[in-house]
């Protein structure tokens, strides 16, 4: 299966991240991320350029890509056009006026993809802006075989450019997550006889869907992305990280933990964390609109 993931080294070149104890529930290393510095140098721009150049991966599969690609060199003979209009076409897939929610969809199929190696399942982006389709259920799901097991990963991305908003984003993610657990079946139901599904995975989800595919296991993917307010301090690059690691954690820690008791315990041990503190949110999100014109 490792051959369908796509390339995201480039964009992790660009992000900070570990992988500890958040002091959250579940009790478990969970991932803590944040743009990435270069001394005293913040990588914002990098990371943009790098996260945007994984558009096209997103909305199509490698096959489709192909063929887009080989269509239009074979009209103009010209590989650079050819690129262009793959691109371009891309682009169109976005919603005008949703930067917040496409930015942190777009983020997840990536970091999905290599914290845990799991590819996708469906092109949501196609899903969403297509005729007769309304947004519905998961921001991603994704496959790994691992094992003897089927491993499902179910994802939600919030991502709020607000101030002081990290603790609504925390939890709606934590009760879209859950939902999309609930309502998993009835969604693949909407795509698997369209052709939204990778055509290499469709018959994984179509002996699941006639409950015959074994060992199958469920894993939760809750991505939080928030403007961050608090001021960074450090006098270089690992006392920058530093005080980001603990900007992170108290966030986490700081959660109520009463709005975990409305989860099933077992449910609950299956929810993985992303947190994405990232400052000045709002002027990052207006340049990622300008980039991809949504």
């Amino acid at each position: 299966m490792d051959k369908y993931l796509t390339n995201t080294e480039k964009l992790i070149n660009h992000i900070y991240w570990f992988y500890e104890d958040l002091e959250t529930l579940p009790k478990k290393d969970h991932y803590g991320l944040s743009i990435n510095y270069t001394d005293l140098k913040e990588r914002k721009d990098d990371f943009l350029s790098e996260l945007t150049n994984t558009v096209v991966s997103w909305v199509y599969n490698n096959s489709k890509s192909k063929d887009l690609f080989d269509k239009r060199f074979a009209e103009t003979s010209d590989y650079g056009n050819a690129a262009n209009f793959l691109t371009n076409q891309a682009y169109k897939k976005f919603r005008k006026g949703y930067p917040q929610g496409q930015f942190g969809e777009l983020l997840l199929f990536n970091l999905i993809q290599h914290y845990y190696k799991a590819v996708p399942i469906l092109r949501k982006q196609r899903i969403t802006t297509s005729v007769g389709h309304e947004r519905f259920g998961a921001d991603a799901i994704h496959y790994k075989k691992q094992g003897d097991d089927n491993v499902f990963i179910l994802g939600e991305s919030k991502c709020y450019e607000s101030k002081y908003s990290f603790n609504s984003a925390f939890e709606t993610s934590l009760n879209s997550v859950v939902t999309t657990f609930d309502l998993l079946d009835k969604e693949i139901d909407l795509y698997l006889y369209d052709d939204f599904l990778e055509p290499e995975l469709e018959d994984v989800v179509k002996t699941y869907k006639a409950g015959k595919l074994p060992d199958v296991k469920f894993e939760l993917v809750c991505m939080v992305a928030y403007n961050e307010t608090t001021k960074i301090t450090g006098e270089n690059e690992k006392n920058i990280k530093e005080a980001i690691k603990t900007i992170i954690k108290n966030r986490c820690k700081s959660f109520d933990q009463e709005k975990f008791k409305i989860i099933n315990e077992a449910l609950l041990t299956r929810i993985n964390y992303i947190v994405f503190p990232i400052w000045e949110l709002d002027i990052l999100l207006d340049a990622f609109q300008s980039k991809v014109g949504s």
